[in-house]
């Protein structure tokens, strides 16, 4: 039996650079001033402003969801960059608030871009997940190993 010529570690591998081409964000239209809570709670703007810098909050609509905000923010993006729906190749939504468990909120803003080539995926990791979800998008671009799949199919 012939061996095979060693393998080169992963860290010997070349890799694709990776750089943030462009950014989208999207915030409610409606505003909750400190005064406003000041109505509604026992508080002040001066205690709020204080204790966390805060002056106003975004509230989304009734009828505006987490996916409706990701594909707002997502298509601002694809315009400042002029990139196409069909060039996506990963959509990744960081959220603790999905539209629901099933399916994940990255595949209705998959399906509302018209992305049908990205993969996606949401993670639920606080507010570090939009460190989590850069991490991971990172590894996607910049790794050139193959990534071995396990399936495992259910026996009677």
């Amino acid at each position: 039996m012939r061996s095979s010529p060693p393998q080169p570690r992963r860290s010997d591998k070349s890799r694709r650079t990776v750089s943030i081409i462009s950014t989208g964000s999207y915030v409610p239209k409606r505003i909750l001033t400190n005064q406003e809570l000041e109505q509604i709670v026992d508080t002040s703007d001066e205690w709020i402003r204080t204790r966390t810098g805060i002056r106003e909050r975004r509230i989304a609509a009734a009828d505006e969801a987490t996916s409706d905000m990701a594909t707002n923010a997502a298509l601002a993006a694809m315009t400042q960059a002029s990139v196409k729906p069909e060039e996506i190749d990963l959509i990744i939504v960081a959220t603790v608030t999905p539209d629901m468990f099933f399916p994940a909120t990255a595949c209705l803003v998959q399906k509302r871009l018209g992305a049908v080539r990205a993969a996606c995926f949401d993670i639920s990791a606080a507010c570090s997940g939009f460190l989590y979800a850069m991490e991971i998008a990172q590894q996607f671009i910049s790794l050139t190993f193959t990534i071995p799949f396990l399936l495992s199919v259910p026996t009677n």
